[in-house]
C-alpha cells in the first residue's frame, strides 16, 4: 500500500464531508438571512452581523467559521471581523437575481430525505417515485432555475428562434411540457400576450403550484394549466412552439413522448428541448464541476424516479450524441444545436 496515497484520499474524504456539512449550513444560514444581511455590509464581527441579522451571537460566532473555513466569506484575524465579498455575495445574498446560487443547495435536503428509499431501490431494484421526495420537490426544483428562466427566457434565449417569436407575437400557441411550477409559461405568457400559452405536468401538486403562481394573469384563454401527461397532449389544431425543460431525460419513454410532440407540432412549429450540457463520454465531465453536479443530481432524483415509472433512467448526464439518436428515432428530421451561451444548460431546435 502507498501510504503517501492513502494519507492523501483520507484528507480528500475529511475535506469532502467539510463541504457537505458548509454546504448544510449554507442552507441555514441562507434561510436565516445572514447572506442579505452581510451583502455590502464590509467587514463585520459576530455581535454586528448578529445585531444586523436578529440571529443569536453564538450561533452566527460558528456559522462564519465554517463558512470562512469553506472560502465563502473571508477572515480578518487581527480584527477579528468577516467579509462577504461582492464577488460572493453576487451568488448567494439575492434570492431574486438569476445568478443566485443558493438554491442549489436548498433542494439537497429534500433529496436527500429520500435517501432510506434509495438505499432500498439501489439493493432490490426498482426506484423512488416523484411523490417520494415529498411535498416541497416542485418548489425546490423549481428554484433552482427561476431567476435564469425568468431573465433570459424571453429576452436572451428565444430570439435565437426568430420564427417562433414572431409566431408567438402574433398570437400563436405554446405548450411547456413538465411545466412543474409554471415557471417556463408564466414567462412566455408575460413575454408574449397575445399568444395562448399552456403548461401541463403529471403531478397534481406541482399543478396546483403554478395555478396559484399564475393569478396574476386571470385569463383561462391566455394561459392554462393542466394535470395530464405528455400522451395526452391537448387535441386541437397543433402547437406552433413546445418546449420541455430538464424533462426528457426524466420521462419512462423518451422516444413515445417525443413522438407525440412531433405530432403535436403545427406545420413548421419548433421544439426547443432545453437539457443539461454534459459531453457525451464521462472521461470529459469528471473535471467539468457542473457536470460533477449533475452526476449528483441525477443519481438522488434523475435516474431513480425515472426507473419508478418503468422507464430507462436515461439519466442528467445523456449528452447530445444520445439526445440526437433518440429524437431521430421519433421522427424529426431537423435538429439544430442552438448557439446560446450558458454553462449548465444545451438547447436544441428540432422540426418534424
Amino acid at each position: 500500500m502507498d501510504k503517501q496515497k492513502s494519507n492523501a484520499f483520507m484528507l480528500k474524504l475529511v475535506g469532502d464531508v467539510s463541504s457537505a456539512l458548509a454546504g448544510a449550513l449554507l442552507v441555514v444560514g441562507d434561510r436565516a438571512g445572514l447572506f442579505k444581511a452581510m451583502a455590502n455590509a464590509g467587514a463585520l464581527s459576530p455581535a454586528e452581523l448578529a445585531s444586523r441579522s436578529g440571529v443569536g451571537e453564538r450561533y452566527v460566532q460558528e456559522w462564519l467559521a465554517v463558512m470562512a473555513g469553506a472560502g465563502y466569506v473571508e477572515y480578518d484575524a487581527d480584527n477579528h471581523s468577516f467579509t462577504l465579498p461582492d464577488e460572493h455575495a453576487l451568488f448567494l445574498a439575492d434570492s431574486e437575481s438569476e445568478y443566485y446560487l443558493a438554491s442549489l443547495f436548498q433542494s439537497l435536503p429534500t433529496m436527500a430525505g429520500a435517501i432510506p428509499q434509495l438505499v432500498d431501490a439501489f439493493k432490490h431494484g426498482g426506484g423512488v417515485s416523484f411523490k417520494d421526495y415529498g411535498s416541497e420537490l416542485p418548489r425546490t426544483l423549481s428554484d433552482m432555475n427561476r431567476t435564469v428562466y425568468e431573465s433570459r427566457l424571453v429576452k436572451t434565449w428565444m430570439p435565437f428562434m426568430p420564427e417562433v417569436v414572431q409566431r408567438l407575437q402574433a398570437g400563436g400557441k405554446a405548450l411547456d411540457i413538465g411545466c412543474g411550477m409554471g415557471v417556463v409559461a408564466l414567462a412566455l405568457a408575460r413575454g408574449f400576450p397575445l399568444a395562448q400559452i399552456t403548461g401541463i405536468d403529471v403531478d397534481a401538486h406541482s399543478i396546483a403550484l403554478a395555478k396559484a403562481r399564475s393569478a396574476e394573469i386571470n385569463d383561462p384563454q391566455r394561459l392554462q394549466f393542466l394535470q395530464r401527461g405528455v400522451e395526452e397532449l391537448p387535441t386541437g389544431e397543433g402547437w406552433d412552439f413546445i418546449s420541455t425543460f430538464d424533462v426528457i431525460h426524466d420521462l419512462p419513454d423518451p422516444v413515445t413522448a417525443l413522438g407525440h410532440m412531433r405530432r403535436a407540432l403545427n406545420q413548421g412549429g419548433t421544439y426547443l428541448m432545453v437539457e443539461p450540457k454534459v459531453a457525451d463520454d464521462l472521461k470529459d465531465n469528471l473535471g467539468n464541476p457542473f457536470a460533477r453536479m449533475l452526476y449528483g443530481i441525477s443519481c438522488l432524483h434523475c435516474v431513480p424516479q425515472s426507473l419508478a415509472s418503468g422507464g430507462l433512467g436515461l439519466g442528467a448526464c445523456w449528452g447530445e450524441k444520445r439526445a440526437r439518436a433518440l429524437t431521430a428515432q421519433a421522427g424529426f428530421q431537423h435538429f439544430e444545436r442552438l448557439d446560446i451561451r450558458s454553462p449548465a444548460l444545451a438547447f436544441y431546435a428540432l422540426r418534424a
